[in-house]
């Protein structure tokens, strides 16, 4: 204290001074001060890592700190006089609106408003149709910009706008305190306050959001012990635009790159995710209780809130009746009693314009037609999809003008592990995939078989060897490049799978750029790798796209192709290739159940080994499927020319028939030899012989 002057002692700038704004806000609000000092900022982190946390309210007073230097520094014809009052309020009520465990939280009540409008009363939806319509009202908010804020917070494409909502309210009940406390502050300013919270084509909104950033970034490095940046406001505002409200731009990718590690390392790490996931579908459930009084969002702190959700008291230790079901899974959540482990993540998937993230999730797991699905499947079927937006300029590719792009992670529950559960979300999947969907699934189940992290694909040689087919095949009853053209025209007739078609890699970077090639390259083929490229995309398509007629007659030629080249070939490494990719095509022809999914060349690695040993063993064909009962099977075939087939190979296919078993306790695992028919004879069609290692 000196004089007039005070001062605020904070951890990460060391003293904050005081604002008249600051005075009077904190005074009149004290209570709401107060709570934020009992919320995390970090969320559900701690409770997930029990790692240092810091309070909500250090984390607002450093982002009004943030707003203050900004102007201090900025000139006014920057960000004139009129603007620069409203910007330090809606600063200091930006906060106020957060739930306890933020985010997550806020989030969990759209999932809730988003089945109460099914099945509940409406209250919910109401409750929150109510406030946003209260706040863009007294925004003066134009008709085309609030349906686009409606749709974006209630799709939850923009969810972590929620909370302003209701810190805008806040500050629409205090106004007119504010405007006869604090000098210079007009009826007007409110209108400018609310746009710089809820509104992002307004410059404020992002000078706001600039500050936010700048104080989290810099905080959250410091409380989860990583390397500590402290930038000086002259560096990070001093080279701002009139025009394009950022920070300067080497200081921005300071604070950029920052961000994006904070995110991988903490934010999205996997563990926080699916806890952050489960936690949602367990309040929203609570919420949707007739029991639940929504103003204990309002009013509760993250100890008061746990208590609720966990034990089902109140504030006053009185029993609220919420239902035992939800409060006891909330319990064994924060008790740490459940484990999801990843399955594998697709980014930028796409999905039609038309749905959003709960639509989508809903699509994939619905078994029937309750969309309240969504909150129990985790518990029942033991999988979790965890899905959020994507902007389309972080994508690798284009987007489809009628489609948007979605990240997506996949868990499941370790102590009830079912292949079923992944094989039938990989069905639903199928139409959304890309090739490279496809490589990350297969490395992800190749994972859960390996009982080790070290995994991969060895499919060049058999894609080799099956392009050097089509080759053959175009040197006798078809013109060079016919094979594939003619086969891609009738993979793309078929109606069924026309979603595939919509995806910017399958179609453009795999089949459009195939087909340029051959109308501008047909006589150099060789050079631009096309036999190899069209077979490993063709391996990536649903399996049962090509066992149409029209399609399956192309598999059919190209084994009848490598079953003669098998007798004709005289180098013997050669025939073990050619022999590999003949029983990969005739397992992919041969219909079998309801659903299949292929693993070829799968390599398990030994990370302890050296480098050039690492390589454990190679698995040539896996076949995963769904049988007609609905039930998944795994079938592991190890293909060998060799007389001494069962010697070389009985171990290494023991040890992955157990080490999957460990893992699908209750899956059908079969495993089997494949070996010509009778060699000796010149008859080297495929046929199975026993390895006598089967589960169930």
């Amino acid at each position: 204290m000196n004089g007039n002057h005070s001062f605020r002692y904070d951890p990460l700038y060391r003293v904050i001074d005081e604002t008249e704004e600051i005075r009077v806000v904190e005074g009149k609000l004290k209570q709401l001060y107060e709570r934020l000092k009992e919320i995390s900022n970090l969320g559900i982190i701690p409770e997930v890592f029990g790692m240092a946390k810091y309070p909500k309210y250090e984390h607002s007073l450093g982002t009004t700190h943030q707003v203050i230097s900004m102007l201090n520094i900025v000139d006014k014809n920057i960000i004139p006089e009129k603007y620069r009052k409203p910007l330090i309020l809606a600063s200091l009520f930006l906060h106020l609106g957060h739930f306890p465990y933020t985010y997550s939280t806020e989030r969990a009540l759209l999932l809730a408003c988003y089945l109460d409008n099914e099945y509940g009363d409406k209250r919910i939806k109401e409750y929150i149709e109510e406030l946003i319509k209260k706040v863009l009202d007294k925004g003066n908010v134009d008709e085309k910009t609030r349906n686009k804020i409606r749709e974006n917070v209630l799709s939850l494409r923009d969810y972590k706008l929620l909370y302003r909502f209701f810190s805008a309210r806040i500050l629409i009940e205090n106004y007119r305190y504010l405007r006869n406390k604090i000098e210079g502050l007009s009826e007007g300013d409110l209108e400018i306050i609310i746009k710089d919270l809820i509104d992002e084509t307004s410059d404020g909104y992002f000078y706001l959001r600039l500050a936010d950033m700048a104080d989290y970034v810099q905080r959250d490095a410091l409380y989860f012990g990583t390397v500590r940046i402290e930038v000086s406001p002259v560096h990070l505002y001093g080279g701002m635009s009139r025009y394009e409200p950022s920070f300067s731009v080497s200081e921005e990718e300071l604070i950029e790159h920052n961000l994006d590690y904070l995110t991988e390392r903490f934010y999205y790490k996997p563990d926080i995710d699916w806890f952050d996931r489960l936690y949602e579908k367990i309040v929203a459930s609570l919420i949707m209780s007739k029991k639940f009084k929504l103003e204990w969002l309002m009013e509760y702190n993250d100890s008061q809130f746990r208590r609720l959700i966990c034990d089902g008291l109140d504030e006053s230790n009185n029993k609220t009746k919420l239902p035992r079901r939800w409060l006891l899974n909330a319990r064994k959540l924060f008790e740490k009693k459940y484990t999801f482990s990843p399955i594998f993540e697709l980014n930028c998937i796409s999905f039609k314009k038309d749905m959003n993230v709960l639509d989508i999730e809903y699509e994939l797991v619905a078994k029937g037609r309750s969309k309240k699905q969504l909150l129990t499947y985790p518990f029942e079927r033991g999988i979790l999809i965890s899905i959020e937006y994507v902007k389309d300029e972080q994508c690798e590719y284009p987007i489809h003008p009628n489609y948007h792009s979605y990240s997506m992670r996949v868990y499941q529950n370790e102590s009830k592990r079912s292949l079923t559960e992944i094989l039938k979300l990989i069905w639903k999947l199928t139409p959304h995939i890309s090739l490279t969907h496809v490589e990350e699934i297969r490395k992800g189940i190749a994972k859960q078989f390996s009982g080790s992290n070290g995994i991969r694909f060895l499919n060049d040689p058999v894609i080799k060897e099956i392009a050097n087919g089509i080759k053959l095949l175009e040197n006798s009853i078809y013109q060079k490049g016919d094979f594939i053209e003619r086969c891609l025209k009738d993979l793309s007739s078929i109606l069924t799978f026309n979603n595939i078609w919509h995806n910017f890699e399958t179609l453009f970077v795999w089949k459009g750029r195939i087909l340029h090639l051959l109308q501008e390259h047909r006589e150099e083929m060789e050079k631009w790798e096309i036999y190899e490229d069209f077979v490993s995309g063709l391996l990536s398509l649903p399996v049962r796209l090509l066992q149409y007629k029209s399609t399956k007659k192309y598999l059919d030629q190209l084994y009848d192709i490598l079953l003669q080249r098998m007798k004709s070939e005289i180098h013997s490494d050669k025939k073990g290739e050619i022999f590999e990719a003949l029983w990969l095509i005739d397992r992919i022809r041969s219909k079998n159940g309801k659903f299949q999914f292929f693993l070829n060349g799968m390599v398990v690695i030994d990370t302890n080994k050296p480098r050039s040993e690492q390589d454990e063993n190679q698995f040539d064909v896996i076949e995963l499927l769904i049988n007609d009962d609905g039930n998944a099977e795994c079938w592991i075939y190890e293909c060998s020319i060799a007389d001494d087939y069962k010697k070389k190979n009985h171990d290494k296919i023991f040890n992955l028939a157990n080490s999957i078993h460990d893992t699908f306790p209750d899956l059908k695992i079969r495993t089997r030899y494949v070996i010509p028919n009778n060699k000796r004879d010149g008859d080297w069609s495929p046929r199975l012989d026993e390895t006598g290692i089967n589960f169930h």
